[in-house]
C-alpha cells in the first residue's frame, strides 16, 4: 500500500514526539516496521527520502553490485544498504542478492521486457527470377509456415475436403 507523503510526515512527527515505534505504528494502524523505516529514512535523507516515488527507478548492473557488494563486505542489514543507496524497498536487494548468488553478474542485469517485435518476411519485390537462391528458399520457407500456420486455423470439415 502507498502512503502520501502528508501521512508519513504525521507519522514521524508523532514518533519524535517522544513515542515508541511500537506506540506509533498502534495510533496509525501500520506495522511497527514500516515506522522504523519511515523514521530511518527521514533521519537519513531528510523529506526527499520519503517522497513517494512518481516513476519507477531503474538500477544500472553496476549500481546493482556496488550494493550488494557493499552489503556483503561491510556486513549491513538489508535496511541499512537501502538507506545508504536511498533505495526505496530493502526487499529489493533481498531479491538482487539472490539473482547475485544463482547468476553471478549477468543476474543483476535487466532482461528486456515485453515481445520481440516481428521480423519482416523474407519476401522481396524482385521477380522471380532476379531472385537468389538463398532468397528463394527463404521466401519458400515463409510461405509453407504462412500456410501451415492458416491450416492449422481452417475447421475439421474444410481439411477434409481439401485432401481429396
Amino acid at each position: 500500500m502507498h502512503y502520501d507523503l502528508d501521512f508519513k510526515i504525521k507519522v514521524i512527527a508523532y514518533y519524535r514526539q517522544g513515542h515508541t515505534g511500537h506506540a506509533t505504528a498502534e495510533k496509525f494502524n501500520l506495522d511497527n516496521k514500516i515506522v522504523v523505516r519511515w523514521v530511518k529514512q527521514y533521519q537519513s535523507g531528510g523529506i526527499d527520502a520519503i517522497k513517494p516515488k512518481t516513476s519507477k527507478a531503474y538500477y544500472s548492473g553496476e549500481f546493482k553490485h556496488e550494493v550488494i557488494t557493499t552489503m556483503l563486505t561491510q556486513g549491513l542489514s538489508q535496511l541499512e544498504v537501502a538507506l545508504r543507496y536511498n533505495i526505496s524497498s530493502p526487499a529489493l536487494i533481498s531479491h538482487r542478492h539472490k539473482a547475485y548468488r544463482l547468476y553471478g553478474m549477468s543476474g543483476l542485469i535487466s532482461k528486456p521486457k515485453g515481445r520481440t517485435a516481428m521480423s519482416k518476411p523474407f519476401i522481396t519485390d524482385k521477380p522471380d527470377d532476379e531472385k537468389t537462391l538463398a532468397e528463394l528458399k527463404r521466401e519458400n520457407e515463409y510461405l509453407r509456415a504462412e500456410n501451415a500456420y492458416l491450416k492449422s486455423w481452417m475447421p475439421c470439415s474444410n481439411r477434409r475436403r481439401n485432401k481429396l
